[in-house]
């Protein structure tokens, strides 16, 4: 059988390591050919003390694999770095059906969780940097990648990994920054109606990945956690779904996408984290 995604050329960013890793692999798995970024390359690691995986090393795993990639590198804060990227997929493939905005270089300065103290004790560069990482990021790359190749196309999916703001809020950087990525997805996908583009955004659970494990103990985790490729099996099934304008502009859970499209973990489990917050908010 032809693979779901063959002749599909998609754009992953923050590919080295965590959900676009996985999300590069799953979308080659089902036949794309996968345009993987980060700023993380082989011998040239962002974050001291997690394991050494770079946009190399994806694109290594995928090609092991069977699959097609091409590793680039690219801040994806930069416009000229962003744009380079995107002309480089415009010349060399002419077209771009799915980008996945995942790249998030906020945790250069902290691993997260807020320095204690009062909440105006906060250092007002931490937002400032994670608006930076997630809305401007998303959104310079979405823009330039509709520029250049997508917004002529007439079809096509723009998908950014994200979080729902929790109920009571948490760490007020965190929180904040999320809701501008949120907010991006429903403006965005408002701006793109009748283009025949769909924008949504993906909100997995607490997942595994390498900054979680180094952060907490498998005890800690255990019962709580989902694999990223949970939710990178909610971009393929997205990007396999001939109808999936209908959810332009929406944040869905990964268990709700799960519900929809019927995708496992790497476990066979389904877990429900939305579920459980909806019963608690209730």
């Amino acid at each position: 059988m032809t693979p779901p995604l063959a002749g599909r050329v998609v754009l992953v960013t923050g590919a080295s390591r965590g959900l676009g890793r996985a999300t590069a692999l799953e979308l080659a798995s089902a036949g794309a050919h996968v345009v993987v970024t980060a700023r993380s390359t082989r011998g040239h690691s962002t974050v001291p003390g997690l394991p050494q995986t770079t946009v190399d090393d994806t694109a290594d795993a995928i090609r092991a694999a069977g699959g097609q990639a091409t590793p680039l590198k690219c801040d994806h804060t930069d416009p000229a770095q962003v744009e380079s990227v995107v002309r480089h997929i415009a010349e060399r493939h002419g077209q771009l059906d799915l980008l996945v905005n995942n790249a998030w270089g906020a945790h250069d300065r902290a691993a997260g969780g807020g320095a204690g103290g009062e909440v105006w004790d906060e250092p007002p560069e931490q937002l400032r940097d994670m608006l930076l990482a997630g809305a401007y990021s998303d959104s310079l790359t979405s823009l330039l990648s509709l520029r250049h190749v997508m917004g002529g196309q007439g079809h096509g999916l723009i998908v950014s990994t994200t979080w729902h703001t929790d109920e009571p809020p948490g760490w007020l950087p965190y929180e904040v920054s999320k809701a501008a990525k949120n907010r991006l997805v429903y403006a965005l996908g408002h701006q793109l109606r009748g283009k025949g583009i769909a924008v949504v955004g993906v909100a997995p659970g607490w997942m595994r990945t390498e900054l979680m494990l180094q952060h907490h103990t498998g005890a800690e985790l255990a019962g709580q956690t989902e694999t990223p490729h949970y939710a990178a099996r909610g971009v393929v099934a997205l990007a396999t779904d001939p109808d999936v304008g209908r959810h332009t502009g929406r944040v869905m859970d990964v268990g709700e996408l799960a519900d929809l499209y019927g995708f496992t973990d790497l476990d066979g489990t389904q877990p429900q984290w939305y579920a459980r917050r909806q019963r608690q908010e209730s």
